[in-house]
């Protein structure tokens, strides 16, 4: 079955490209609805985790039963999954919202507004937490209590999990940079910068000190992180590289919004490719062997050598990584249930059925359209005629701006579609 959305005709290679023709805000429109779209958190015996109803669930392990929840006021998914430290919950929110909510009780400790929807998962340094908003700032507040002690300002929405790394964090935006800057006052250290929108969800792979970042302009980067300066970039999609791939062994594993898998070493050399026909998400290692969530609706599960060996298939999409115990597996679906199945045979030990309808997902690939292939003479003599500086605001709290010129404009049009309500006939945990 053909998923590129593009219709059944034969094209020439080499006479026409798919090209990327709007901003990407698939993540964003998302309705609410009672799907599930993060990966568990497994902490002390309980499963943590966010549905697009609004709620953010505590269930036991072991049995899947309702330990306790906590309402929000907008949705919570896509990348925003629940990050535990010293026994606190912080979780992201539409609503704008960070929240800290106690871990054994799941009552409100503080929470921190922003002007933008936030879809990240936070991550903490000391007494610091980070995180992002779609309102162009990455944030640093104290973990205890939420008080702002740094922001920094990119040019354009963040939907990034800041990534510690020594006394450094690092996050990407959708103005096409990989930031880093110093985790104590969120001063620049550097930036990098591809193509096309860079977001990183969750975590930043990091290994013998290069970070590796997926982007829509379709490459896999290497980047120094000493200095932000290339190490290499291997093209690896049409439709968009998924920002964060894994590394087990000095292998690296990353997937595409394409429909394929690659292994490739630590050069960039390409070892293998798994593919199918609709867009992966992030993938992981455990015992040995690979698990890949994709919009095919299955959970697979790969050997070394990029065989399959089983996949278990659900209702929804599965996106986001699936997590681990010593015998069980945990994953999300678009069907709205949380699904524990034992490694071995995939038997299903419990799910969690969140309420509420599946929510509604933009068409995928809606920002790429097949065209005819520009000759390269014409490409170059545009190209020359525009200079984009995306420029850099840190803005810190009773400090001055730094401000440079602003050549480059980014327009978008963000629309509403079909919204699913929760369905209210559903009895409510």
């Amino acid at each position: 079955m053909d998923t590129s959305g593009f219709d059944d005709f034969s094209v020439e290679m080499g006479e026409y490209e798919v090209v990327k023709t709007k901003k990407f805000d698939r993540l964003w429109r998302i309705s609410e609805g009672g799907s599930v779209d993060t990966r568990p958190l497994l902490y002390k015996g309980r499963v943590y985790f966010p549905s697009m109803n609004h709620n953010v669930y505590c269930v036991d392990e072991n049995t899947g039963e309702l330990i306790w929840k906590f309402k929000t006021e907008d949705r919570i998914g896509v990348v925003s999954a629940v990050m535990i430290h010293n026994n606190i919950v912080y979780i992201g929110s539409y609503d704008q919202h960070m929240y800290a909510l106690d871990a054994d009780t799941g009552e409100l400790i503080w929470k921190f507004k922003t002007q933008g929807e936030i879809l990240c998962v936070a991550s903490a340094r000391k007494n610091l937490l980070y995180f992002t908003s779609r309102d162009n700032y990455a944030y640093a507040v104290t973990a205890d209590k939420g008080e702002l002690v740094w922001k920094f300002k990119a040019y354009d929405e963040l939907q990034s999990s800041p990534t510690v790394f020594e006394d450094r964090v690092l996050f990407a935006s959708y103005d096409h940079n990989l930031y880093c800057v110093e985790a104590e006052t969120g001063k620049l250290v550097w930036k990098f910068s591809a193509e096309q929108e860079m977001l990183n969800a969750p975590y930043l792979a990091i290994h013998e000190r290069v970070v590796y970042i997926g982007s829509l302009d379709n490459n896999l980067y290497a980047i120094h992180v000493d200095t932000g300066k290339l190490k290499w970039k291997k093209k690896i999609s049409n439709y968009g590289a998924m920002p964060t791939p894994v590394i087990h062994d000095n292998v690296i594993y990353e997937s595409s919004r394409e429909g394929t898998l690659t292994a490739l070493d630590l050069d960039g050399n390409v070892l293998w490719v798994f593919r199918r026909n609709i867009i992966f998400g992030h993938p992981t290692v455990n015992d040995s062997k690979i698990y890949v969530t994709s919009e095919d609706k299955n959970l697979y599960c790969i050997n070394l050598d990029g065989e399959e060996l089983w996949r278990f298939r659900t209702e929804g999409y599965v996106w986001w990584m699936a997590a681990f115990s010593e015998d069980m597996i945990f994953f999300s679906s678009y069907d709205c249930n949380v699904y524990a199945i034992r490694k071995d045979n995939q038997e299903v030990v419990w799910k969690f059925r969140c309420p509420g309808a599946p929510s509604w997902c933009p068409p995928l690939h809606e920002e790429y359209e097949m065209r005819l292939k520009i000759p390269e003479e014409l490409v170059k003599e545009e190209s020359s005629e525009k200079r984009y500086d995306l420029g850099i605001a840190n803005e810190e709290e009773n400090t001055s701006e730094y401000q440079s010129k602003l050549t480059y404009q980014i327009s978008t049009q963000y629309s509403s579609k079909g919204k699913y309500q929760i369905d209210s006939r559903e009895e409510e945990f």
